[in-house]
């Protein structure tokens, strides 16, 4: 009986362990002011941190309505840009800027988020956010939305089936919105539930520990 309560035991444990698992979705939110540069998600077993081509910013307040919603976002500032004085990514003909999330293991990917891509009045052109994975593979791209000049906050966002990802890129296609370069910040990035490779782990442990309880109850 003993022996049976443990097999039941550990088969809960490894239940319990793949649903905490599968409970812990994260959003990087880049629009709350207290985000920094690096940090960490799953209690700490995963890090990451932010680079750029110039001077990280996301200083500006957001000003944009109505509020988007349903995102995880908080909205406090209007996401990171590169810049001293600007928070946005920007793109002009001979050059443009980039920021980079680097973790330090493989996560899942899962949605993307950007703030302050506008289309023209007329709609003939508008700024594109881009997001591209491990040295270059395009992950996706997100086409404004809203309209220049409307007092709205420029955001697009979009889920997708989880990607694994080392490193991203995110940059602002050379179209723009009418007024002055092409530009748009960085608001959040979602990051599926099992981070990888931990839950693999914490299966093989539970599955072996789960072996090694029948062995005994072979032997007894």
């Amino acid at each position: 009986m003993l022996a049976k309560n443990k097999i039941v035991g550990a088969i809960a444990g490894v239940m319990l362990a793949a649903a905490a698992s599968a409970a812990n979705a994260y959003v990087i939110d880049f629009t709350k002011a207290s985000t920094g540069h690096s940090g960490s998600l799953f209690q700490g077993a995963v890090t990451w941190h932010l680079s750029s081509s110039g001077i990280l910013n996301n200083s500006q307040s957001f000003d944009g309505s109505p509020t988007p919603t349903g995102t995880g976002l908080s909205f406090e500032t209007d996401g990171y840009g590169v810049g001293r004085n600007d928070d946005e990514i920007s793109t002009w003909p001979n050059r443009y800027e980039w920021i980079d999330i680097t973790f330090s293991a493989p996560v899942l990917i899962d949605a993307i988020y950007f703030l302050d891509l506008f289309r023209s009045a007329d709609g003939s052109s508008l700024e594109v956010g881009k997001a591209s994975i491990n040295g270059g593979n395009p992950l996706i791209t997100l086409a404004a939305t809203d309209t220049a000049g409307t007092g709205t906050s420029g955001f697009v966002g979009a889920t997708f089936g989880p990607v694994y990802a080392s490193v991203i890129r995110f940059t602002v296609l050379a179209s723009n919105d009418g007024y002055g370069v092409a530009d748009g910040a960085l608001a959040g990035i979602g990051i599926a539930p099992v981070p990888v490779p931990a839950a693999g782990v914490m299966l093989l442990g539970g599955l072996a520990g789960l072996a090694a309880l029948r062995r005994r109850r072979k032997s007894a």
